[in-house]
C-alpha cells in the first residue's frame, strides 16, 4: 500500500516548499526543521529511518545521549505539527491540491490530494500532552486531554464567585498506584473534599471596540505597538480600534492545564473536589480542607503568608527582570536559587516549578494537607504537576527522601522541578531539589 498520492517527488518537494514558506510556519525554526526532517526522508524512500529518536537529535538537535523516555519533546513537536499544518491548509494553502498529513501515532508524512477524503475521524479538541503523568488517571496525551478538556477551558476565565467545576468520587475504575496515594496523602480517597484554588494575575483584556461600563474598570485606548502582537494571534477587522480593560479573572494555560491534570489524578484517587477563584477563598477559608493553590505571592495572599513558613519562595529579579526562586533564609540580594536560563536560539528553556507541601490548620487529630503549586513560568507550574502526577516521579522523590533518613515523604517539604520549556509548554520535567520542612 503506497503512503504517498503524490508519486513524483517533485510534486512533494513543492508541496514541502510551499508549507516551509509560508507565514503560518515563519516563526517555527523547530517546526519547520521537523517537517522537512521527515518529508526529506519519506520524499527519498527512507521512511525506515524515521524514527523518534532520530528526529530528537537529526532535526530537533538533541545530544547523542538524549531519551526519548525522559524528553518528550518529539511528541510534543508532532501535535503542534499536526495542529499547524491544519490550520495553514484552512487559511493560507487552502488551494494547495497536494497537502501534506502527519496521522496520528506516526512520524511519517502522508501526501494526500486536496479532494482525497481525510483517513482520520474529526477529532475531539486537543490540549498539548503531558510529559510525565501517572499510568492510573486518564493520560494527558493528545486523545486523553478530551474528557477534561471542556471542563479545563471552562476555567480560563475564572467565574465571578461561583464554583465552576466539581469532581465526582464514581468515574476512577482502577485502584491507582500506592506510590501516588502515599504522596498525595489525605487528599486521596473519598474524604478528601478537596479544594483546588485558583489565584489569578493582574492583566490587560484588548479587543476591538470598547466595553460595558457595568464593571466600573476604566477603559484605555491601545497603544499602536500593541496592534502588531495582537494581529498575530486575533483576527483584527480593518479600521478596528483596540481598547484595554484591567482583568482579574485570567489564569495561564500553565495553570489551566495544571488544573486539568489535578483533577484527573483526584477523579483517579477517588477524591471529592471543587475549583474556585482564590478571591472567593482566601486563607481563612482553609482551615479543615485538604487544598490545592495555584498562585505565588505576586499574585496571592494566600500563597505569600504560607511560604513565609518555607524556605524558598517566587520572588521578582530586578537584575533580569523576570521570576526567580529565592532561599529566604539568605539576603534578596543573593542570587537566586533557580533563574530560567535560555538555550542556543531555536533550543527550549530551562525554567523551574515548585511545589510547597504544607500541613493545613485543621481541628484535632484532623489530617488535612496544602498543596501549593508555583514557578518562574506558567510552563514550570504545569511541569510541577506532571512530576507530583507521575509515580515514576515520586518513586524518585522517596528514594532521595529516605536518603536522608525519612521512611516516606514528610509533612512539610518543598520540592523544585527543572523543566525544559518552548514558549508556555514544558516539554519534560525531572528532580532538581526538595528541602524538608518538618520531618
Amino acid at each position: 500500500m503506497t503512503r504517498s498520492v503524490a508519486t513524483a517527488p517533485a510534486d512533494r518537494e513543492e508541496a514541502l516548499r510551499r508549507v516551509l514558506e509560508s507565514n503560518a510556519f515563519a516563526r517555527s525554526e523547530q517546526l519547520k526543521n521537523f517537517l522537512r526532517y521527515v518529508c526529506k526522508l519519506e520524499i527519498e524512500g527512507r521512511t525506515d529511518e524515521i524514527k523518534e529518536y532520530s528526529i530528537g537529535v537529526d532535526a530537533l538537535g538533541r545530544s547523542p545521549s538524549y531519551s526519548t523516555t525522559a524528553d518528550s519533546s518529539v511528541r510534543r513537536r508532532a501535535f503542534e505539527l499536526r495542529q499547524k499544518l491544519e490550520e495553514v491548509y484552512a487559511d493560507e494553502l487552502a488551494d494547495c491540491e497536494i497537502r501534506i498529513d502527519l496521522p496520528k501515532g506516526s512520524y511519517i508524512p502522508v501526501f494526500r490530494l486536496r479532494t482525497e477524503p481525510s483517513a482520520q475521524p474529526a477529532a475531539a479538541p486537543e490540549i498539548a500532552a503531558a510529559s510525565a503523568v501517572p499510568a492510573t488517571p486518564p493520560p494527558a496525551t493528545e486523545n486523553g486531554w478530551a474528557r477534561i478538556v471542556a471542563a479545563a477551558l471552562a476555567g480560563l476565565i475564572l467565574g465571578a464567585g461561583a464554583m465552576w467545576l466539581t469532581g465526582p468520587t464514581s468515574t476512577h475504575s482502577a485502584d491507582p498506584p500506592a506510590i501516588l496515594k502515599e504522596a498525595w496523602g489525605p487528599l486521596a480517597g473519598s474524604q478528601g473534599n478537596v479544594l483546588i484554588s485558583i489565584a489569578s494575575s493582574f492583566h490587560m483584556m484588548v479587543r476591538p471596540g470598547g466595553f460595558s461600563t457595568d464593571s466600573g474598570l476604566p477603559t484605555f485606548p491601545a497603544p499602536s505597538e500593541i496592534y502588531p502582537h495582537y494581529r498575530k494571534t486575533n483576527p483584527l477587522p480593518e479600521g478596528a480600534v483596540l481598547s484595554m480593560r484591567p482583568a482579574t479573572n485570567v489564569a495561564s494555560l500553565g495553570v489551566v492545564g495544571g488544573v486539568a491534570l489535578v483533577s484527573t489524578t483526584l477523579r483517579s484517587l477517588g477524591a471529592h473536589y471543587q475549583v474556585l477563584p482564590e478571591r472567593t477563598t482566601p486563607l481563612a477559608s482553609f482551615r479543615n480542607r485538604n487544598v490545592v493553590l495555584f498562585g505565588d505571592p505576586l499574585n496571592s495572599f494566600a500563597a505569600a503568608q504560607l511560604m513565609n513558613r518555607a524556605h524558598l519562595t517566587v520572588a521578582h529579579d530586578p537584575v533580569k527582570n523576570r521570576l526567580v526562586i529565592r532561599d529566604r533564609r539568605n539576603r534578596a540580594t543573593d542570587p537566586p536559587a533557580f533563574s530560567r536560563r535560555e538555550g542556543r536560539p531555536g533550543d527550549p528553556a530551562e525554567v523551574y516549578g515548585i511545589l510547597t507541601v504544607l500541613p493545613t490548620a485543621a481541628a484535632s487529630g484532623e489530617n488535612r494537607r496544602t498543596l501549593l503549586v508555583s514557578g518562574v513560568s506558567q510552563a514550570g507550574v504545569q511541569g510541577a504537576v506532571e512530576f507530583f502526577a507521575s509515580p515514576e516521579r515520586l518513586l524518585e522523590l522517596k528514594r532521595h527522601f529516605q536518603r536522608d533518613g525519612l521512611s516516606g515523604f514528610p509533612r512539610a517539604y518543598q520540592l523544585v522541578v527543572r523543566c525544559t520549556a518552548d514558549d508556555s509548554l514544558p516539554l519534560s520535567c525531572g528532580y532538581a531539589a526538595h528541602y524538608v520542612l518538618e520531618p
